[in-house]
């Protein structure tokens, strides 16, 4: 049974991490920064440092995109290796979350893209055969989400099925999860979006008003400090970053030397 002091070492690692967040002072400064060379220099400089390293101006946008799913990738391997033994492959499993739109499309037949097969997570299931790459789904470790799409059911909530079903028996810190849980399929059912348009980070648990989820989840991480709850709503709130900074590059590479007012409308270039 996992006790609340066996997550001590990865509470002083989120809390140390989420301090260093960018502000919105930083995110203002950027949002003026209207060139993406400018725009990386500056970012570079700021707590966004991380995520950017490697990413450079001269990159396409699937370039930049791939670098920021598998910058997402490794800090959720890099935050589950923190856990107790026995949570580690519930936490794992969070980073199926942002690939479901394109194993959707290929499940759908989709045509492969170019983009897909330098991807290492996806790479493995760009086959000409559709079966062949629900085969090769299966042996990845997401069988559940193959049956779900033969079952004509949403994806996504079999994502959330399964994440329950790794929780570790008889674990102290039901409470918790079964809330944030609860969240995720609230906000599910409110977005009527097809969840499969697009690959970013999350974007469809995320939806368009990622201001009101990540203060949402900076409540849960206070709240259940201490706890594995506050580790998926650590999760979600970098998600939710990653995803800012991701509208952010895209609006400059795609729409050089313009800012739309909001840093919206820019979820559904992947797939072209």
């Amino acid at each position: 049974m996992a006790s609340g002091s066996t997550f001590n070492f990865a509470q002083v690692r989120l809390q140390s991490r989420y301090g260093q967040r960018a502000d919105e002072r930083v995110w203002l400064s950027l949002y003026n920064t209207l060139d993406l060379a400018s725009y990386l220099h500056t970012a570079q400089q700021t707590p966004l440092r991380s995520w950017l390293l490697g990413i450079d101006a001269e990159h396409t946008v699937h370039e930049v995109e791939l670098a920021l799913r598998q910058k997402y990738r490794n800090h959720v391997d890099e935050v589950a290796g923190w856990l107790p033994a026995e949570w580690q492959p519930s936490f794992h499993w969070i980073k199926y979350l942002h690939d479901l739109p394109v194993l959707r499309y290929l499940l759908d037949g989709g045509r492969p893209q170019r983009w897909m097969k330098t991807d290492p997570a996806l790479s493995n299931f760009i086959t000409d055969d559709v079966s062949e790459r629900m085969q090769a789904m299966r042996r990845s470790g997401c069988g559940c989400l193959v049956t779900a799409w033969q079952q004509g059911n949403p994806m996504l909530l079999a994502w959330l099925d399964q994440w329950e079903k790794l929780w570790p028996g008889n674990n102290d810190h039901e409470v918790g999860m079964r809330r944030l849980t609860r969240y995720l399929r609230a906000r599910l059912l409110k977005e009527k979006k097809s969840y499969y348009q697009g690959v970013d980070i999350g974007n469809s648990v995320i939806g368009e008003d990622s201001e009101a989820l990540t203060a949402d989840m900076a409540v849960m991480f206070r709240r259940y400090a201490f706890q594995p709850a506050a580790v998926g709503a650590y999760l979600a709130i970098i998600a939710s970053d990653l995803l800012r900074i991701r509208s952010d590059l895209m609006q400059r590479l795609l729409f050089p030397g313009t800012v739309s007012l909001n840093g919206e409308g820019l979820a559904e270039v992947g797939l072209q």
